[in-house]
């Protein structure tokens, strides 16, 4: 038996009340909310909830749901359909009666949605000139990981740019004073290659893309250049917006020290520097992914993990820190680099 993801997210509108007020959209890209498990009869798994009462909903098929103190209930798709899950620590057993498709619900992020669905829906209906637009942002990466109030005041706070094939709005050695979002038209991304050291295509970025946010983390001029491969529109956040609104929640920054003891209690070190500094000396244990492979790379890192990004000085691992929390992942940026890492490096490769 197989069911794709979007049919079972239509069950579960259609359903329960928790998804109807989130778009198909958002809750496609926002997998970091829920869990779909597809169980065959008699097969079972060990399930816990977050710091809030998660659900669990049916939406296909019967099972045995069994807590740490052995108490049962059956959750059937076409009874009640959910049940809640005790917060951590506390795990409970789930045994599939019959064939079974389920969702884990996180409902502190759900929560979350919708009231950003709502926070955009607001926008729209008070006569914003690009609703659609709104739709868009309100459910691209970074709008979904920063407070509501943020989200709130950085969706009036952008700006529409018509663009033309050709055009290229950020480039290489140029200021960048905005934060980019393309909800329409096509964009090629270029940055010097790290063994080639020649500029060449890294990235093709489509509508929902984001860019900018390099150069505005860093304060230095622009690593990258993105051209526009046919006409198009952009929304721009300004970079004091930028740096008040997206950054600042988006990039948890700590010290060495607080680094070190962080990586010595399970955290992975993420070294983002080239792959010859890395060479000359790193944090031991640390995984290599140079900040111009981020973007294509970041799923080779487990989404259950939790990094402490580090460079030579901080400016790199904050873009880091900035691209992979977007993305859902649990990350802070190392302040000063290396610099402020007082502990020995491994030794430099001959």
């Amino acid at each position: 038996m197989s069911i794709k993801t979007s049919h079972v997210l239509r069950i579960l509108r259609e359903r329960f009340h928790a998804f109807p007020g989130i778009s198909e959209r958002a809750l496609l890209e926002s997998l970091q909310i829920f869990r779909l498990f597809e169980l065959r009869e008699g097969e079972r798994l060990r399930l816990t909830g977050s710091e809030l009462p998660d659900r669990l909903y049916v939406a296909v098929g019967r099972v045995a749901v069994t807590d740490a103190a052995g108490h049962r209930q059956d959750v059937a798709a076409s009874e009640r359909g959910y049940v809640v899950l005790p917060p951590l620590p506390a795990a409970v057993t789930v045994e599939a009666l019959e064939d079974s498709h389920l969702c884990h619900l996180d409902t502190g992020l759900a929560d979350y949605l919708l009231t950003l669905e709502e926070v955009a829906e607001s926008l729209v209906a008070s006569g914003s000139s690009h609703g659609d637009d709104l739709r868009l942002v309100r459910d691209t990466a970074p709008f979904r990981r920063i407070p509501l109030e943020n989200a709130e005041r950085a969706l009036t706070s952008l700006r529409e740019r018509p663009v033309q094939a050709g055009e290229e709005v950020v480039k290489m050695g140029k200021e960048t004073n905005a934060f980019f979002v393309v909800v329409a038209g096509r964009a090629e991304l270029w940055q010097i290659d790290d063994e080639e050291g020649i500029p060449m295509k890294a990235a093709e970025l489509e509508r929902g893309a984001t860019f900018g946010e390099e150069s505005l983390l860093t304060g230095k001029l622009s690593a990258v250049t993105v051209r526009m491969l046919e006409d198009g529109v952009l929304l721009q956040l300004a970079r004091d917006d930028f740096a008040q609104l997206l950054a600042r929640p988006l990039v948890r920054e700590v010290d060495a020290p607080v680094a070190k003891a962080m990586i010595e209690n399970n955290s992975v070190a993420l070294d983002v520097r080239l792959e010859e500094e890395f060479d000359e000396g790193h944090i031991p244990g640390a995984v290599l992914i140079p900040l111009s492979q981020l973007r294509k790379r970041a799923g080779e890192l487990d989404s259950a993990a939790r990094y402490v990004a580090y460079c030579r000085s901080g400016r790199r691992s904050s873009v880091a820190a900035f691209q992979l929390s977007q993305r859902g992942y649990e990350v802070v940026s190392m302040a000063g680099g290396v610099l402020a890492w007082s502990d020995p490096l491994t030794e430099p490769v001959e």
